[in-house]
């Protein structure tokens, strides 16, 4: 790469204090000359952000917002800030929960400055609890569920994949400028596998870069047995299937839905775990009205 590439960082904290400060320290020690950290803080309750003005204020631009606006927003946000300070070549969205490994962003960058038909690349990303556990090594979307599914498996080359998790990924300036910013009725998940499709259906390849090395603790900000989640997913599944899917799709998924209400609700039940039933019950009507955004629950 003879060109300076330039790059801009992207995290978002929200009440994630200690898993941010060590996220930052393990960005701030990668070997890559030209990148700029922009860090939003997505309306924490604390006092994390004067925590992080007075131990990253000379290192990183910090912002803070009133409130949360979800991955969706906050993400959004220092899209904005970054496009409008920086102008960088790429754009690199991480997760708060996650250490990286000191050559992951030269080995992204590499790769697709060498194929400009990339629009989204991701590295490896592993457990950070289980250092040789892979957890993401390239996705693809289950249809007959409409489920994003994670592979596993060890890989030794650039693939091919047609989801990217938003725990961490790369997109090119050029993709960005095309597609536009995310759709901020997900608030939180599923916003990735939509735009992973936008990506596509824009002509650009989405890839995984096996040389790239991310380690992620997984549902550290809401856990996946939280009502809040159960809501989410619930919902932007719908929002996800009549937004961003083939309209002969969505009459096959209007029966499915209904079947996979009964069920899980059943489960739910039958579990005694009330409060993410009425939580799924919820999403699946809101989702079905349209409703996207904050949760109100």
């Amino acid at each position: 790469m003879k060109k300076v590439i330039n790059v801009c960082i992207i995290i978002l904290n929200w009440n994630g204090l200690k898993n941010t400060k060590i996220c930052l320290d393990s960005v701030l020690r990668i070997n890559f000359d030209s990148y700029k950290i922009i860090l939003v803080d997505n309306g924490s309750r604390g006092n994390d952000y004067e925590v992080f003005k007075k131990s990253y204020g000379e290192k990183i631009d910090i912002y803070r917002l009133n409130k949360n606006l979800g991955f969706t927003g906050g993400v959004n946000f220092g899209l904005k800030i970054a496009q409008k300070k920086y102008h960088p070549d790429y754009y690199l969205l991480l997760n708060n929960d996650t250490t990286v490994d000191k050559n992951f962003l030269h080995a992204l960058i590499q790769t697709a400055y060498t194929d400009k038909n990339i629009g989204i690349i991701s590295p490896i990303i592993y457990s950070q609890l289980e250092k040789n556990k892979i957890l993401y090594s390239g996705g693809k979307i289950m249809w007959p569920f409409a489920r994003p599914i994670h592979k596993k498996e060890k890989i030794i080359q650039t693939k091919i994949a047609t989801f990217v998790t938003g725990c961490c990924f790369l997109i090119s300036k050029e993709l960005l400028e095309k597609n536009g910013l995310f759709d901020e009725r997900f608030f939180a998940y599923f916003e990735d596998t939509a735009y992973c499709l936008l990506t596509t259906k824009a002509g650009y390849k989405c890839v995984v870069e096996p040389k790239a090395i991310v380690y992620h603790q997984e549902s550290s900000s809401l856990g996946k047995k939280s009502k809040t989640y159960t809501y989410l997913f619930s919902r932007n599944r719908i929002l996800f299937i009549n937004n961003y899917t083939p309209r002969f799709y969505r009459i096959y998924f209007f029966f499915f839905n209904f079947l996979k209400l009964i069920l899980v609700e059943s489960y739910f039940f039958i579990s005694h775990q009330n409060q993410r039933a009425s939580a799924y019950l919820q999403g699946y009507l809101d989702g079905n009205r349209g409703i996207g955004g904050e949760p109100k629950l």
